[in-house]
């Protein structure tokens, strides 16, 4: 009871302080949310994004990306008693019953889709015959991907226990996990779908209900931006994970893509559901927000020039640009005035002729608030020639630490020291010759 006062407590501290550069004035009524770019990570809106905060069934992402990255879709489950049992007080559940055997495949569907809870502790009983394994394996491969607030104690997101009192995430950490979930096409076309529908019969069912997945927005288009007269300026929301508790409240991971093929990922935590102040209705706030007010910018284009440098022994002229071998691309505020990008330029030193049209001799590298927007390299925008002094000094170079000069060198100094050593030999013999003729 203690832990549970001084979390709660806690909780409401962060909630209250001065929230971060991101944060914009979005009216989302909501403990913490984020929103980011689902390729590079990078952020666009975030509210006390690393508060501790209870996942709910949103724990189930971590859950399918372990199955995903270890296990084998045609393995078949058995469900035990305990995984069947271990759901919390009314945990969704489809209604597998003990001993009933399923495969990864259909599990994955039903955790994904309706968001059953006996599937993921069915999961993690199996895929490593050890349920404790299978959560360590899940916060060892958050704390890899950065999620440095996240302490899972279940596969299914239940809190109601004491066993589970730690089991918390933050909106940054679910967001990170979220993405690299996406990375895996299966994981896609699961949380793509509106309906479990079509699971496989079992040794228990012979058939199963249709049931409809608990994202409600799934599918759904919605308008952003000024009216195009086309449908040009939306986004759809494409997956992914909601979960509810009664200490958690609501959350809600969304995913959604635009014309431009341009992917966000939202996490909203600790929303009180009212009539149209719910968490999907903030989930269309703050990716309506995002596609609003961001974009992809050029940042720099290729063969733009970077620097001028000295290359030492050029016949031609000493000076040459330096240019980007290609472009940079980055999700950017529309507001040129909030980019804040730092920019990081490695060049050589000490160049010296000849050098290629094209030749790296660098790169240059844009970042914000720490996460890469792009590298690229940097190239020699011409061809310089050597001096004939230096071509003269390289030639007779190359072939003194050629192999093969160095061979004949060898072979050269071996043959004129065999004919010196025999030189003075016959000269010795002679010598002693000479001696034994005139002694005798």
């Amino acid at each position: 009871m203690k832990k549970v006062l001084a979390t709660l407590i806690i909780s409401i501290i962060i909630l209250f302080q001065v929230t971060p550069a991101f944060c914009a004035n979005l009216d989302i009524d909501a403990a913490s949310y984020i929103l980011i770019d689902a390729k590079t990570g990078s952020v666009l809106y975030e509210n006390n994004p690393d508060m501790k905060w209870r996942p709910a069934s949103t724990t189930k992402i971590a859950t399918a990306l372990i199955a995903l990255k270890e296990g084998d879709l045609n393995q078949v489950m058995t469900a035990s008693n305990e995984a069947v049992i271990d759901i919390g007080v009314g945990g969704m559940n489809i209604g597998i019953m003990p001993g009933e055997q399923m495969s990864l495949n259909d599990l994955l569907h039903a955790l994904l889709i309706v968001s059953a809870n006996e599937t993921a502790n069915i999961i993690s009983e199996n895929l490593f015959n050890d349920k404790s394994k299978f959560i360590a394996e899940m916060n060892k491969v958050a704390l890899e991907l950065g999620a440095k607030n996240t302490t899972f104690t279940n596969p299914c997101g239940i809190d109601e226990y004491e066993k589970d009192a730690n089991h918390f995430s933050s909106a940054r950490d679910l967001a990170l996990i979220a993405k690299e979930c996406l990375k895996y096409p299966l994981f896609r076309e699961i949380i793509g779908q509106k309906q479990l529908s079509m699971l496989s019969p079992t040794n228990k069912h012979k058939t199963w209900n249709v049931l409809n997945t608990t994202n409600k927005l799934l599918g759904q288009s919605f308008k952003y931006g000024p009216e195009t007269g086309d449908d040009r300026n939306q986004f759809t929301i494409t997956g992914l994970k909601t979960g509810s508790t009664s200490r958690a409240g609501a959350n809600f991971i969304s995913s959604a893509i635009n014309k431009d093929g341009l992917e966000l990922i939202s996490v909203i935590l600790g929303v009180n559901n009212k009539p149209n102040r719910t968490v999907f209705d903030f989930t269309k706030t703050l990716l309506k927000a995002g596609y609003e007010n961001y974009s992809r910018q050029m940042i720099i284009d290729r063969s733009t020039k970077i620097q001028e440098i000295t290359v030492k022994d050029a016949a031609n002229g000493d000076k040459v640009d330096l240019i980007t071998n290609g472009a940079i691309e980055a999700l950017l505020p529309n507001d040129k005035n909030e980019w804040r990008i730092d920019k990081k330029v490695n060049v050589r030193q000490d160049v010296t002729a000849p050098i290629k049209k094209g030749t790296v001799l660098g790169n240059i590298e844009y970042t914000r608030d720490g996460i890469s927007l792009g590298k690229v390299d940097i190239v020699s925008s011409r061809t310089v020639d050597q001096t004939l002094k230096s071509k003269s000094k390289t030639y007779v170079k190359n072939i003194i630490n050629n192999n093969i000069f160095k061979y004949i060198v060898i072979g050269v100094t071996v043959i004129i020291c065999f004919l010196i050593t025999r030189f003075i030999l016959r000269k010795i013999s002679r010598k002693r010759k000479y001696r034994l003729r005139n002694f005798n």
